[in-house]
């Protein structure tokens, strides 16, 4: 299987394996569940967009392509079903310039360039720009400022990260999931003492939030630094959000639930 992953991807990013513009099945390629290694914001804009660089809402969160549905567990889209692709061979910087906002308009310094999003990339290598088409209607269809590529497109870079344009101007970076992914929350499983913890190692989902509150908790700590928020405060409140989660044992809604009102808690600091 490996063998036939690498087979596919090295086709796809030299443009084989795809007729561009002819829309057909999910790409083999794609097929399987990704995780969200990283977030990408354009660091050139001169104020704070509602998602942060690697914001802890969108990191770790899973999609799932297969060729009856395409999912994720972030809280910004629903299930595609019956998904087909299109692709496009571009110039990253064009589909990045053309497809991305321009947040303060004319100036240069602002554009959504490779550079502007730290990405690892020649911004004249030519890319196989993914489209997702559900049954009802372009996959995420109202992004894109009607110049580009509509919808959230993706491609697959050379070191085989899927790179998927995202809400707020974002770019993810995802990382291919294999078969036998193990939970990995943000706590040794070995320790796990409380119901709500060995539930969490048992679901790959629920370690990932898991994995997310910590880090969130974290940068808020961070952010914190010398403001008016009180360091002492933040630290009783994630106390008593703990108590909350682990009251809810094993009952893996309640602890998802738990979770993302605690990522959306926490993405207010400072």
């Amino acid at each position: 299987m490996q063998t036939a992953f690498r087979q596919s991807l090295a086709y796809l990013i030299l443009g084989i394996a795809f007729t561009p513009c002819h829309a057909s099945g999910v790409p083999d390629v794609l097929l399987g569940r990704w995780q969200v290694a990283e977030v990408h914001t354009n660091t050139n804009v001169s104020f704070k967009t509602h998602y942060v660089w690697n914001d802890a809402r969108l990191r770790w969160r899973i999609f799932n392509f297969s060729n009856t549905q395409l999912s994720d567990d972030t809280s910004d889209s629903g299930t595609c079903e019956t998904p087909t692709a299109t692709v496009t061979k571009m110039p990253l910087l064009k589909l990045m310039d053309d497809s991305l906002g321009h947040p303060d308009g004319d100036d240069a310094d602002s554009h959504p360039t490779p550079e502007a999003y730290e990405l690892k990339a020649d911004p004249n290598e030519q890319v196989n720009v993914i489209s997702i088409h559900c049954k009802n209607g372009l996959w995420q269809g109202d992004l894109g400022t009607g110049k580009g590529v509509m919808g959230s497109w993706m491609y697959l870079a050379p070191t085989g990260r899927l790179v998927v344009r995202w809400r707020d101007e974002t770019l993810l970076v995802l990382d291919r999931l294999p078969d036998d992914a193990k939970p990995q929350p943000s706590f040794d499983c070995a320790k796990a003492s409380s119901p709500a913890e060995k539930t969490i190692c048992r679901s790959l989902q629920l370690a990932s939030f898991d994995r997310s509150v910590a880090w969130s908790y974290k940068v808020a700590r961070d952010d914190i630094k010398d403001t008016d928020y009180s360091p002492v405060k933040l630290a009783a409140e994630q106390r008593a959000w703990l108590h909350k989660r682990d009251a809810c044992g094993t009952d893996a809604s309640c602890l998802l639930t738990t979770m993302k009102q605690r990522l959306d808690e926490l993405s207010s600091y400072p």
